[in-house]
């Protein structure tokens, strides 16, 4: 799956896939890695990068993470390059009409946190999803009601799968 990261004033284009059970291959502006990652706590990571040892702990609200390593705290706002193209990140432009929320990577649905019919707010939790031994929130990215729920508590799915529509 690709990705924009912006750190500080610098954009990053990362695409993240997996290789293995819990390898993933990491490449950053054409850098790439080799990233094994376990969950050791509720926000608590051990990854070994390129046969180094990092313990890190991801601080998640929207899209933005918090993300401490050895001390020094790095500031990170993630958005999947297709919501970057439709002006995702760019200021004053807002989503409207029918919009389809995929998964960004490829992973289990922990939950399910709405229901076909329910009036929904941008930002609203709609789905958690764990991918990359993380929990992530996918949410709203508009007000309106949800159409359709496609996925299901316990249901493992591909990167792009479409979860939830809402309009």
């Amino acid at each position: 799956m690709a990705f924009m990261a912006q750190l500080r004033e610098r954009m990053y284009s990362v695409e993240i896939e997996e290789v293995g059970k819990s390898v993933y291959r990491v490449c950053v502006d054409g850098n790439e890695f080799l990233v094994d990652g376990k969950k050791t706590g509720l926000s608590s990571y051990s990854l070994i990068v390129d046969n180094r040892s990092f313990e890190i702990d991801v601080d998640i609200r929207e899209d933005e993470y918090r993300v401490l390593v050895d001390g020094r705290s790095y500031h990170i706002r993630l958005v999947d390059e297709r919501r970057m193209r439709l002006g995702g990140l760019q200021g004053g432009i807002q989503l409207q009409g029918r919009q389809e929320v995929t998964v960004p990577m490829p992973g289990k649905i922990i939950a399910v946190l709405v229901s076909e019919g329910e009036n929904v707010e941008k930002g609203q939790g709609l789905v958690i999803i764990e991918a990359m031994k993380m929990e992530n929130e996918l949410r709203c990215p508009i007000n309106g009601e949800v159409k359709e729920v496609k996925v299901k508590a316990g249901e493992t799915v591909e990167a792009g799968a479409v979860a939830v529509v809402v309009e």
